[in-house]
């Protein structure tokens, strides 16, 4: 059984490994980040570590515009055993809506991959649902990271 924390972001349902998904934070606040796209809402100082804030709909729907909707922000990357100069290089905070799932599930693969829009069928490695049955699109935290790095790269 695969365990993963479930958030929603915008229209998307999505699960993170909890391996990853280290926290969630509910009170922040945003410090602008000059020249930045559209899908990087700010920075943010969580426990100490100044963390990349990034809307998640807006970057899979390029059309969507960034929201400042969200309420929360689930924090991947971080490691809890090492000191915090050493773990923030693959952090990142992700803002959601509503309140996170813990989800224990059996993956299963992605039948509608074609129905995804590009963005988000590269990083998706299958489907999980939740107790009531609700889909959670398992999403790849390496491979978003390595997303995210390239097209901050080509700014």
């Amino acid at each position: 059984m695969k365990l993963a924390q479930g958030i929603l972001c915008g229209s998307w349902a999505l699960a993170f490994p909890f391996d990853w998904a280290r926290q969630i934070v509910d009170q922040f606040e945003l410090s602008p980040v000059p020249k930045a796209p559209g899908w990087l809402l700010g920075a943010a100082n969580v426990d100490g570590n100044i963390l990349p804030v990034v809307d998640l709909q807006a970057y899979l729907n390029q059309s969507m515009p960034a929201s400042a909707r969200q309420q929360r922000l689930l924090i991947g990357g971080l490691s809890g055993t090492q000191s915090s100069a050493d773990t923030t290089g693959d952090a990142i905070a992700i803002a959601f809506e509503g309140l996170p799932q813990q989800l224990g599930y059996e993956q299963r693969a992605l039948t509608y991959a074609s129905a995804l829009p590009p963005r988000l069928r590269e990083l998706c490695t299958g489907v999980g649902s939740n107790s009531a049955g609700h889909e959670f699109l398992e999403i790849d935290a390496e491979r978003l990271l390595a997303a995210l790095s390239d097209e901050l790269a080509q700014v």
